[in-house]
């Protein structure tokens, strides 16, 4: 028997059909194979959740009161609709529970006016403790023997509340502890995603992206042959199919192909979460509850080639680009480097960097809702430097949009730069900025927001448009 991780995000738990298919898959994968199962809050219910504790520090007993009753209502319709009247007790008395303590904990924070990160912490994953015991009481009810598991018991984590990150020693020897011997029986654990504990038991979550990366962390602590993330579409596309409805499920990626397409706007894995089973070396499958025949995106080391050098194209719609120059009789590596140091530090994501040594100048492109902060750190950081004039004042450029093309084939490929451009000049758009990655990975570039589908559209139909041979390869290899 293989050992398979699976995760189910928020819309393949939101309402009792979506949980009847999850407890097909599992009960199907189950008669087959050893099973964990990691679960995510149902869809919205953690921004309810986030709400009601806005709402609790601002004093707004009457929001929390009707945000809560919501989310017990939701709650309350999915246990009337998949559980008999006679055994409904058992798992509502859980549900009842979660429920109180969150209200407990909304009117400890209006008495208190204040929350932090480590407050926080306790309070947003019951959203997932809620579906998490659901679904193990609905298994256990159709005959699958499986187990509700808070994570808290077997995800170890540091101390950086709400964005926390894994100690894989420490997860390893709880998960020995906790959910192998549950296996061995027979079991499917079904633990909650998105959080953890430190190792002296304080509750945390694991920030953006947080419960796909409890499904590769739990995963490779316990050896798993693979991991599913179960999601809504199909696997990973070619591009949006929003913006292109030609765009095809691409059959395999990379891992770094995974990676550079999260940190460009795609949405299917977080990046963060890609990272443990790259380490373990344990593939990844990306597969639709809604329609489980199809045969989903595998990510590993290795893959075959599609046809074309260029596997993707996505986009990041808004973002800007902030141009920093210094004096010529300066040195500026020294300042910039400062300020690479200081962005790390926040935890601010460059999205691409051009340098300029003829003009001293260095621009850097950052997704619209950082640029603020972005200026900020420079107005702190470089206080002197611009008082002085040794620095610059930096010059903005909004209402701009990253377009990435992906592909590790691209390495080595003659003429890629000249079809690209090529491509966007014909429909009249002029390039702001570009780069292309010191691993021949990604060539990323930045033209007008307005034109950002236009342009995405183009550089698509060039490599993977209807009569492109990738076009063909992923046709073939993707369900009907």
């Amino acid at each position: 028997m293989s050992l398979i991780t699976m995760k189910f995000g928020g819309t393949s738990v939101g309402d009792a059909e979506r949980l009847r298919d999850v407890g097909a898959i599992v009960r199907q994968a189950a008669q087959r194979d050893k099973v964990v199962v990691v679960v995510s809050a149902m869809a919205g219910v953690t921004d309810l959740i986030v709400r009601a504790l806005q709402a609790a520090t601002a004093g707004s007993q009457s929001t929390v009161v009707e945000v809560l009753r919501g989310v017990q209502r939701r709650h309350q319709a999915v246990l009337d609709e998949l559980f008999p009247a006679d055994s409904r007790d058992a798992i509502r008395e859980q549900v009842d529970a979660v429920l109180e303590q969150l209200h407990e904990f909304c009117h400890a924070l209006s008495l208190l006016r204040s929350s932090t990160p480590q407050v926080l912490d306790v309070a947003l994953p019951m959203g997932e403790k809620m579906s998490a015991q659901i679904l193990a009481a609905y298994l256990g009810q159709d005959g699958t023997k499986a187990a509700y598991v808070d994570a808290v018991h077997v995800l170890v984590t540091d101390d950086k509340f709400g964005d926390a990150s894994p100690d894989m020693e420490g997860t390893r020897r709880r998960c020995r502890e906790t959910l192998l011997p549950l296996l061995d029986q027979g079991v499917v654990p079904v633990i909650t995603g998105y959080c953890g504990a430190t190792a002296k038991g304080q509750p945390t979550t694991l920030g953006r992206g947080g419960s796909d990366y409890s499904a590769t962390i739990l995963g490779t602590a316990i050896a798993s042959g693979e991991i599913w993330i179960w999601t809504d579409v199909n696997g990973v596309l070619t591009a949006d199919p929003r913006v292109c409805p030609e765009a095809g499920t691409l059959p395999e990626i990379t891992y770094a192909e995974a990676i550079e397409l999260s940190y460009y706007g795609a949405k299917v894995i977080h990046r963060r979460a890609v990272w443990p089973a790259m380490q373990a070396g344990i593939p990844v499958w990306i597969k639709n509850s809604f329609a489980p025949q199809a045969a989903g995106t595998r990510i590993a080391a290795t893959v075959a080639p599609i046809g074309s050098p260029v596997k993707a194209v996505t986009a990041v719609t808004q973002a800007s680009l902030l141009t920093l120059t210094t004096r010529r009789d300066v040195h500026f590596a020294e300042i910039f480097g400062r300020l690479f140091l200081r962005l790390a530090h926040e935890h601010v994501d460059v999205l691409f960097s051009t340098q300029s040594s003829s003009e001293n100048a260095l621009g850097l492109v950052f997704r619209e809702r950082d640029t603020e902060h972005v200026l900020a750190v420079i107005h702190r950081l470089f206080r002197n430097e611009l008082k002085h004039g040794i620095l610059n004042q930096v010059e903005v450029q909004r209402n701009i949009a990253v377009i990435a093309v992906l592909g590790e084939t691209m390495k080595g490929t003659f003429g890629i730069l000249a079809r690209l451009f090529a491509a966007v000049a014909r429909r009249n758009v002029s390039v702001i900025a570009m780069t292309q990655g010191a691993s021949e990975l990604n060539i990323c570039f930045a033209v007008p927001a307005v034109s950002a589908n236009e342009v995405v559209h183009a550089v698509h139909q060039e490599f993977l448009g209807a009569a492109s041979p990738a076009r063909a390869s992923v046709a073939e290899r993707t369900p009907a």
